[in-house]
């Protein structure tokens, strides 16, 4: 597509919570070639995504924000690319898009720091009762709460991938004994991590600290149910930045109710936004964050730069890297 045919060119960049989108260096570039509506709120309904989307040729998706699914993409009907940060695609239904025409692209996946830091973020808002603390200070208080040290604890990993081998590292670095679990994980591999391999049994009846790693799958959907979490130790703490439906929530709140598990760190749910009647946000020992994970200014200027220069090469008509590939087909 040439660029003299892009002057009535529609973009809608959708859920930009953070008011980041407009400040990255491709934004003033797209908008003089085309016109340009960013989003900052979530748009709940069908009406409200209808309007929004009538006309629109390609749409800037922040990952799992907003499915679209066949649904969502009928209310589109002039929708021709989707941009998208990363290369997660839970959220889209791919097969309607490719029999639509729609391409679809995304970002490179980064190093996952921002994850990472998140995580041990986590680990210290429990073990050292920050929120709790906070919160009376606040109220005038001098709590006298008293925390735990994470040296000398044993933390469990599961899933030692680009994440997992990193929080393992930093792990070793507060001078934990680090324990692993994964499907394919070897002897070898958990070695030279610094870690050492045990069933995912022995993972939750011998860690202080459980942190999930692990993608999100038909196999481990709902895999962290109520045996696993009976299996912790008084004490533990559960950290869960991989995805929501892993460990299954019904099990997690009776497991909270019960007082098996000390807290939770949760940076992911089963429905995000999570409701604001959801049980889990009755528990003191429980730190919720927004999935928060990869959502640092750094990382989300990085993925709109990209993701509006994918959206211009388009325009252009350059080959991109996509998601569906077999769209041209």
């Amino acid at each position: 597509m040439a660029e003299t045919e892009t002057k009535g060119f529609r973009v809608a960049v959708l859920d930009d919570y953070e008011g980041l989108a407009s400040k990255v260096p491709a934004y003033g570039e797209l908008k003089k070639r085309a016109n340009v509506e960013i989003l900052t709120r979530r748009l709940a309904t069908d009406e409200e995504l209808g309007a929004t989307l009538k006309d629109v040729d390609a749409i800037l998706l922040v990952r799992e924000r907003t499915y679209f699914k066949e649904r969502e993409l009928a209310l589109a009907s002039a929708l021709k690319f989707i941009s998208q940060m990363g290369q997660t695609t839970a959220h889209l239904d791919l097969s309607t898009a490719t029999r639509r025409g729609i391409r679809i692209s995304g970002t490179p996946g980064d190093s996952g720091v921002s994850t990472i830091e998140l995580t041990f973020g986590l680990i210290f808002a429990l073990m050292r009762h920050i929120p709790q603390v906070n919160r009376g200070m606040h109220e005038g208080i001098w709590p006298g709460i008293p925390g735990s040290n994470i040296e000398g604890k044993t933390l469990g990993v599961f899933g030692l991938g680009r994440i997992g081998k990193e929080v393992t590292r930093l792990g070793q670095a507060f001078r934990m004994k680090v324990l692993a679990a994964g499907k394919t994980l070897t002897d070898e591999r958990a070695r030279q991590a610094g870690a050492v391999k045990v069933s995912l049994e022995d993972l939750f009846k011998e860690s202080d600290v459980v942190s999930i790693h692990v993608k999100l799958n038909q196999e481990t959907r709902g895999m962290i149910g109520e045996r696993e979490l009976s299996l912790m130790k008084p004490g533990a703490v559960l950290i869960n930045t991989g995805r929501g439906p892993i460990v299954s929530e019904a099990a997690l709140i009776g497991a909270l109710e019960k007082g098996q598990l000390a807290g939770a760190g949760l940076d992911v749910f089963d429905q995000e936004p999570l409701p604001s009647d959801h049980p889990l946000r009755r528990f003191d020992n429980v730190v919720l964050l927004s999935h928060r994970g990869y959502a640092t200014v750094e990382i989300l200027q990085q993925r709109y730069e990209l993701a509006m220069r994918n959206i211009m090469a388009f325009m252009d008509g350059k080959p991109l890297k996509l998601l569906n590939p077999e769209v041209i087909e």
